[in-house]
């Protein structure tokens, strides 16, 4: 069987709209959840939107 390498999960700052790759959190042997950064390295705020929810995103 293949290796199939895992995605990496996409955040979108609230305030300014960059995007971030997620932290890599160790869950399970090869196994892997992602969480946003504390804060956005362009603006400094700390409230993100996984890429996959942007689209629906409304404040």
């Amino acid at each position: 069987m293949a290796h199939v390498p895992e995605s990496v999960e996409l955040f979108v700052c609230e305030s300014c709209q960059v995007t971030h790759a997620g932290t890599p959190i160790h869950v399970e042997a090869g196994q892997h959840t992602f969480e946003a950064p504390d804060a956005c390295g362009s603006c400094g705020e700390a409230d993100f939107v996984e890429l996959s929810d942007w689209v629906h995103y409304h404040d």
